[in-house]
């Protein structure tokens, strides 16, 4: 089995107000490295603070995943450690950003394997693959360099079969209309 870390995702404004005051102690988990936050509207100043200083005191990573590019205007790239793109052809205007600081990373959600393969080619740092692709995430964890996160993994079972497959993160879905914390916490708990 594969070790994988912990990629807690927000999936919206309205879920990262639903989930504030428990995201201190989930980013205190070790295997938590990485922080998803989308937004699909205008991000407030206060709330890109509020999460960045969570995600940084604790040594997380905080990865931005807006709905429209447009949304990260009046947002400098300094103000996270990376950016998840829903749209393949993002990555590579993205990548060849000048602005982009070099830790900077780039991940983006693929369905496909050739949807994997054409954004490593573009300037990807990590693919996205659904968690319900076993033999995807398999064949890309035997051939690729690349990094790959299983995609909204939402059991303790899933969790074992995507780290056997080799990802080496887990998505997990922080929603509080699934009760994504409980999720968070039993599929956490599933891993060694």
């Amino acid at each position: 089995m594969n070790h994988c870390d912990l990629y807690p995702v927000i999936p919206s404004l309205h879920a990262l107000t639903a989930v504030l005051e428990q995201l201190p102690s989930l980013l205190d988990s070790d295997s938590v490295t990485a922080l998803r936050l989308c937004f699909d509207r205008p991000l407030k100043r206060s709330q890109l603070e509020t999460v960045r200083q969570m995600a940084w005191d604790r040594n997380v990573a905080l990865i931005l995943a807006p709905a429209s590019l447009d949304l990260l205007q009046g947002i400098s790239l300094k103000e996270s450690d990376g950016i998840h793109l829903s749209n393949l052809r993002d990555v590579k205007t993205f990548a060849s950003r000048k602005d982009k600081p070099s830790s900077f990373q780039i991940g983006c959600t693929c369905i496909t394997l050739d949807d994997a393969m054409s954004a490593g080619e573009q300037g990807a740092d990590y693919v996205s693959l659904p968690a319900a692709n076993l033999p995807a995430l398999t064949q890309w964890s035997m051939f690729a360099e690349l990094p790959a996160v299983a995609e909204h993994v939402c059991t303790a079972e899933e969790a074992r079969a995507v780290a056997q497959a080799g990802a080496d993160f887990l998505a997990i879905t922080l929603d509080p209309a699934e009760d994504g914390l409980t999720r968070f916490t039993a599929v956490s708990e599933a891993l060694p």
